[in-house]
């Protein structure tokens, strides 16, 4: 095995002078840097890793928490493709990603410190917490560099990443406003998701920037799965309020309500066209194409990766969000 000692000899350098150079040491010039590195890479040398993490006083390591808990497969589909974004920033750094699937929630989960101090990691992703989260109280703490999807946390090593949500409420109800509908009722999703009041914001904003009073009879809660859709849409349609479209705030839910709107022999889009939120594999598949604001989940994943390593390569980095932007995708529901 070629040691470092064995290109020092080779170029008739100090080990400090290879050393440094191998680590790109602004105090070595580029010349030498490359000579050193070309000289290696000709030899066969591999770099320690453990050794060199140690001297760096760094893992190069990130935890990458996730809620397994729920199955959706809204929730499933969005966190693999934001998880491919995160893989594929990462891959081109020195660092690895451990994945920590998170599917207990109460007093007997492990704390997020343990789970970050046991296995040394530089810093952590999170995908899929909620409002009620244990795990909020401990990020705050401001412990090590973080970046959450789509959950408002700042601090000197915290950020989040999330899609432009009222920019897509606005494309949706400009749209339908677009094809002369007026009655556009809303089914959003449950409070324990943070987005979900900055979609309801964005529907009322939208309704008000095109000349339409808010309507509270025409909006509804439920929780983000088909059959809450179903339910919410079937719950409009019985208490007879009038509307000719529908933007619903998951794609999922949207699958559901289009369900219910067919229930009662009413047509889609002729009757009541329907819009969804996020594009999901779904979307493009689904008996009539479900028009729907695309999230660009694996951007939201990569520029996430991208925030968190300069948190932690930058100790003066003050931390920004970052807002991924969305488009109206149109197909046959509206």
């Amino acid at each position: 095995m070629v040691k470092l000692t064995d290109i020092a000899a080779k170029l008739d350098m100090s080990l400090t002078t290879i050393s440094r150079a191998l680590n790109n040491y602004s105090t070595v010039s580029l010349k030498t840097r490359d000579l050193v590195k070309k000289t290696a890479k000709e030899m066969g040398y591999v770099p320690n890793r453990m050794a060199r993490n140690l001297a760096m006083k760094k893992s190069h390591l990130i935890s990458l928490v996730y809620d397994d808990y729920n199955e959706t497969i809204s929730y499933q589909s969005f966190t693999f493709e934001v998880i491919s974004g995160i893989r594929r920033y990462f891959g081109n750094t020195p660092y690895d990603l451990i994945m920590v699937p998170e599917n207990k929630r109460g007093k007997n989960r492990e704390s997020l410190k343990n789970i970050s101090l046991s296995r040394g990691v530089d810093g952590l992703f999170i995908v899929g917490i909620r409002t009620d989260d244990s795990y909020i109280d401990e990020i705050k703490e401001d412990f090590m560099p973080v970046v959450c999807i789509d959950y408002p946390l700042n601090g000197k090593r915290i950020s989040y990443v999330e899609s432009d949500n009222i920019k897509g409420c606005r494309l949706a109800i400009d749209y339908l406003v677009s094809l002369g509908h007026k009655d556009i009722a809303f089914i959003n999703g449950h409070n324990l998701a943070a987005v979900s009041p900055v979609r309801f914001e964005g529907y009322k904003t939208a309704l008000e920037e095109n000349g339409i009073p808010f309507n509270r009879e025409l909006t509804i809660n439920s929780d983000y799965t088909e059959d809450g859709g179903y339910r919410a849409a079937k719950s409009l349609l019985e208490e007879k309020r009038e509307f000719s479209a529908l933007f619903v705030a998951s794609d999922l839910m949207a699958v559901g309500a289009i369900m219910a709107i067919k229930e009662t022999n009413l047509r889609v889009p002729e009757d009541i066209a329907v819009i969804g939120f996020d594009d999901l594999f779904f979307a493009e598949h689904s008996h009539l194409g479900l028009t729907t604001v695309r999230q660009h989940k694996f951007e939201m994943g990569y520029q996430g990766a991208k925030l968190l390593h300069r948190i932690i390569e930058q100790p003066d980095y003050i931390p920004r969000k970052r807002k991924i932007d969305v488009e109206l995708i149109i197909r046959g529901s509206a």
